[in-house]
């Protein structure tokens, strides 16, 4: 048995590019224990401060490329790579000759690191690794000379230092392949993530607000565990030690920027993959204000949220809406009582609201929850556009 050492440097660059047809997906991969109580309540433990991540996607390649890849294929796949992260880059800003040993990118992201590896990608299928030995402000010490001069503008991807981990080959013609792909990168040689802080928070923690795709429909697991005893004859038993409903919302988001994707999974990466919790509103309008208030307690429309939570203590369960207005505020409140009024339901809120029927688009659940999965798959539709599924599943604490 061997172990590869994070030596970015011996590795062989596999340098073939995504099929956008068919996207590219970066998945990260954290670990966490969780420890549930009767009641459904949870402790839970990060076992990975930093996710595993791998990426998958096809490559179609012909000419001379084919035969490069079938070789690379052949005579080295179970022997260490690196290749180009496809879904981020940087650029430079200061042209670099040949035999240089400095790159100038102003405002380095974080990927840019001591001991990483970084990959320039030219015109007419150019490639080049370097290591990164230091950085200063904008400018970037490697450890190598440059074996090609690279002009200002030239695209720097992080590099990805791992092992293929499989591949298959589609001969649409003897001259053509394309290569379905994936790549999982040694743990520890990951380009550094930058996790950035909450830019939304509440109640002392951070909310996840992006609205989902309703074209592709979210959807609502109802999980409300309820224990019951057979005895084998006669009536069952059951008790009820969980207090509150504890669904698991999975939702879609599309369109995504560069930067609205990079939130997503900074949500994801301070998270740590299940262990954090945070407010994720349902997004639906989960009931309609009846009239205007001025004041901690509102009315909103029917009796039924007074007759499921009429009973529910408070103190004990976590509640809470969000209250979206039609210029685009929200406000979030806890909910300290539920009550019936005059056939409608009268809400306790923790804090005062000013709130009209005209201007009130919606009041929405704004349940605490936590992701659902260890893992967080971007699949990235063009360099530019991706899409985040995934799911929420909601927490007692």
């Amino acid at each position: 048995m061997t172990y590869d050492l994070n030596t970015p440097g011996v590795a062989r660059l596999w340098t073939h590019a995504p099929d956008w047809t068919a996207g590219y997906r970066v998945r990260r991969a954290f670990l966490t224990d969780i420890f549930a109580a009767r009641s459904s309540r949870e402790q839970r433990r990060a076992i990975r401060d930093v996710p595993r991540l791998s990426v998958e996607y096809d490559a179609l390649v012909s000419g001379d490329e084919q035969r490069a890849a079938d070789q690379f294929l052949r005579g080295g796949m179970n022997r260490p790579a690196a290749m180009p992260d496809f879904s981020r880059f940087a650029q430079t800003t200061g042209g670099s000759s040949l035999g240089a040993s400095a790159l100038t990118i102003a405002s380095p992201p974080a990927w840019v690191a001591v001991g990483q590896v970084l990959i320039l990608c030219g015109a007419g299928g150019v490639f080049e690794a370097v290591v990164v030995e230091s950085v200063a402000g904008g400018t970037v010490t490697l450890v190598d000379p440059l074996a090609h001069a690279w002009p200002s503008g030239s695209v720097v991807r992080p590099g990805l230092f791992g092992l293929l981990g499989q591949a298959r080959g589609t001969w649409h013609k003897p001259s053509a392949t394309g290569f379905a792909l994936g790549f999982n990168v040694y743990p520890g040689g990951e380009p550094p993530e930058d996790g950035g802080s909450p830019s939304d928070t509440f109640n002392g923690l951070e909310v996840l607000s992006q609205e989902p795709d309703w074209s592709g429909p979210p959807s609502m697991d109802y999980v409300w565990p309820v224990e019951q005893i057979d005895y084998g004859h006669g009536r069952t038993a059951q008790f009820r030690p969980v207090p509150q409903l504890l669904g698991v919302l999975e939702a879609q988001f599309t369109g995504l920027s560069v930067a609205s994707a990079t939130a997503i999974e900074q949500v994801f990466l301070r998270a740590k993959g299940m262990r954090g919790s945070f407010y994720r509103s349902t997004c639906r309008p989960d009931m309609v204000l009846h009239a205007d208030v001025t004041g901690a307690t509102i009315s909103v429309e029917g009796s039924a949220i007074a007759d499921d939570f009429g009973a529910t203590d408070f103190a004990a369960v976590s509640q809470a809406v969000e209250i979206v207005q039609r210029d685009g505020t929200r406000l979030r409140r806890l909910v300290t009582d539920i009550a019936p009024s005059g056939g409608n339901t009268a809400i306790t809120l923790n804090a005062s609201v000013t709130l009209t029927t005209a201007t009130t688009a919606r009041i929405s659940w704004l349940p605490r929850v936590r992701f659902a999965s260890d893992e967080l798959v971007t699949e990235w539709i063009t360099p530019q556009l991706a899409t985040i599924r995934t799911a929420f599943q909601q927490v007692l604490v």
